[in-house]
């Protein structure tokens, strides 16, 4: 998988310039909570498109009403997921170990639970644990690659800030497409190394009649 290409590929549609003004317009809606599930649509459409090797070019900004609902979903789904954590944090004593434990491991598996979401659109998709434990453990590798460098990229998008603060929407819009074009791309890596194992079996022989 080409892991920098997450860094540049937005920049191959022709009209990116305006589709990351309008994902920044809705980053800055975000602040009073308006804009959050409009941007979490776009992206699960991206994280989608990627996984099918469409990623470009990039979404439009339309049907938003379907972007809002599917978005509010998915937030659903993250905030179900985080409250484990959230009680983790909470334990007495070993709350300041489990806690941040609990953070990492839900970030290994963020791929798998947003393009679950993302390709059926089904909310109880997302809590098929077993398919969820066999990709992680078939897919470790790629997963560190993809969460060392989502680390980076927000690292990266914060120096927005020094371009009079409103950068900030830009530069973390921008690293969002990064990161779910990663999600879509490494979700599609585990599915066609499982494809490739069930092809490479040998078939069970006939009976003899």
């Amino acid at each position: 998988m080409d892991y920098a290409k997450s860094f540049s590929y937005m920049f191959e549609d022709k009209e990116w310039a305006g589709k990351i003004f309008l994902g920044a317009v809705f980053n800055l809606l975000s602040l009073i909570l308006i804009g959050i599930p409009f941007v979490l649509g776009y992206l699960l459409e991206l994280a989608k498109n990627a996984s099918q090797e469409k990623e470009v070019p990039l979404p439009q900004w339309d049907n938003l009403g379907d972007k809002f609902i599917r978005g509010l979903i998915y937030l659903v789904i993250i905030f179900i997921y985080c409250i484990p954590g959230a009680i983790l944090y909470v334990v007495p004593c070993v709350g300041k170990c489990l806690g941040p434990l609990y953070s990492l491991a839900l970030a290994f598996v963020l791929p798998w639970i947003t393009l679950q979401y993302a390709l059926t659109g089904n909310f109880e998709d997302v809590f098929r644990f077993n398919e969820m434990f066999n990709f992680l453990q078939k897919n470790l590798n790629g997963l560190i690659i993809v969460v060392l460098l989502s680390i980076a990229l927000g690292i990266i998008a914060c120096f927005g800030i020094l371009a009079l603060l409103v950068g900030i929407f830009f530069t973390a819009f921008w690293a969002d497409l990064a990161i779910y074009y990663l999600y879509g791309k490494v979700y599609r890596e585990g599915k066609q190394e499982k494809s490739s194992l069930v092809a490479s079996e040998p078939s069970s022989p006939k009976p003899v009649s």
